[in-house]
């Protein structure tokens, strides 16, 4: 990792973290060591992991986090936790000044992809518990790049970062010391929503997995094959001649053998493991977006408008929290970094607009015709155009028929 240093604002920015000099003005970084756990999870898993996070004395965070990456493997928790991210990050960011009027110019700032990358870590801080931003590469006034430091490194209790994972007494860096560099969120409780919801993902995992073995015994018949000739060569024979058959699954018995298949005789035994899976997910649902019928089969339309309510509610929520996150502390660290954001400036997150062009048009013109002059920046930002300002009405196209294009006369 590389970190470019800020020698106009060394003072104020104080030190890097622990770091090797490559040359005048780059450090390299070869800090945190994570190991990855890719073996199968169960409930067992789960109950350690609690009881090694929730020590009062030395809690450890590597195996929640690790248990919580493999309940993200879950398709229906990973787009329930999505949609509740796009929910925000695909809203408007703007920079406001004391008097609540928009500032474009400071708006440009922060539309940048790091920025965006920033605000899905905060949000899912909510589901992991917290996220912790290293601020890689910067200078005066532009920050370009940041990556994610582990989370199973981060012991958020004692505030620090651990060289190795699985080493809570080991070497490490203390987050308070770099808060310029280090951007720690916490929008929610330190553990995380993943808590409950990891062991409904095992759940489903054992019932996905059963249903495919009840497929494999009862889904295609089972092929039986009899013989009297007690000889390795004619076995063989016999095996190869059933395995070239197909895919089924089969079995050589000699003829005085008998095996007896007992076959369950109700027509819906899928039914067991489909609607365990279906109850479960709709608890995620519940659990991560507060309703199930935005992801899971609905009702009635009245039934969705609430259930939609709901989410809105707790879209709502999670933008207010990004608010008081921003404006209450990253906007200090954006300062430190030499960013022109005065005190009294704050983050405020609006819906996209949704009207159409051709009744904005129309609205646009009836303030006009009622003498209201539009700002020229709302003008280029609403309708995308570039105006000139020495001599507007130099660049209209005079063959233009206006007679037939209505909603263009305020501009002449």
């Amino acid at each position: 990792m590389k970190v470019n240093t800020l020698a106009a604002n060394t003072a104020k920015l104080a030190k890097n973290p622990p770091l090797q000099t490559v040359d005048s003005n780059k450090y390299e970084i070869d800090y945190f060591r994570l190991y990855e756990s890719l073996y199968r999870k169960e409930i067992s898993d789960w109950q350690q992991a609690r009881i090694a996070r929730h020590d009062p004395f030395n809690p450890l965070t590597y195996p929640l986090q690790q248990l919580y990456k493999d309940a993200m493997l879950d398709n229906h928790l990973a787009g329930a936790i999505e949609n509740r991210i796009l929910r925000v990050v695909n809203k408007q960011f703007i920079i406001k000044n004391p008097d609540g009027k928009p500032d474009f110019e400071r708006t440009q700032l922060i539309r940048t992809r790091w920025f965006r990358t920033l605000i899905r870590r905060a949000l899912e801080s909510k589901f992991f518990g917290y996220s912790l931003i290293l601020i890689q590469e910067a200078s005066r006034g532009n920050i370009t790049k940041i990556i994610d430091v582990p989370r199973e490194n981060v012991i958020p209790e004692k505030g620090i970062i651990l060289k190795n994972g699985l080493d809570p007494s080991g070497e490490n860096i203390k987050i308070a010391d770099y808060p310029y560099h280090f951007v720690y969120i916490q929008l929610a409780g330190a553990i995380g929503k993943l808590e409950q919801v990891a062991p409904l993902t095992i759940f489903k995992r054992h019932s996905w997995a059963a249903w495919d073995e009840f497929e494999q015994i009862f889904g295609v018949p089972l092929r039986i094959a009899r013989t009297m000739i007690d000889t390795p060569k004619h076995k063989a024979d016999l095996q190869l001649w059933l395995e070239t058959m197909g895919l089924a699954g089969y079995i050589i018995l000699d003829k005085r053998v008998d095996i007896d298949i007992k076959e369950n005789n109700r027509s819906d035994a899928f039914n067991v493991f489909a609607q365990k899976i279906s109850l479960i997910n709709k608890e995620i649902s519940k659990a991560i977006l507060g309703q199930t019928m935005t992801m899971d089969d609905g009702g009635s339309y009245s039934q969705a408008e609430i259930h939609l309510q709901t989410l809105d509610d707790i879209t709502n929520a999670d933008i207010t929290d990004i608010e008081d996150w921003f404006n209450n502390d990253f906007c200090n660290v954006l300062r430190g970094w030499g960013y022109d954001i005065p005190e009294g400036y704050r983050l405020d997150i609006v819906a996209n607009a949704s009207v159409n062009p051709t009744e904005k048009i129309k609205v646009d013109e009836a303030l006009m015709r009622n003498g209201w002059n539009l700002d020229k920046d709302y003008i280029e930002q609403t309708y995308e155009v570039k105006l000139d300002a020495d001599n507007p009405r130099n660049n209209q196209p005079q063959a233009l028929n206006y007679s037939k294009n209505p909603e263009l006369d305020f501009f002449v």
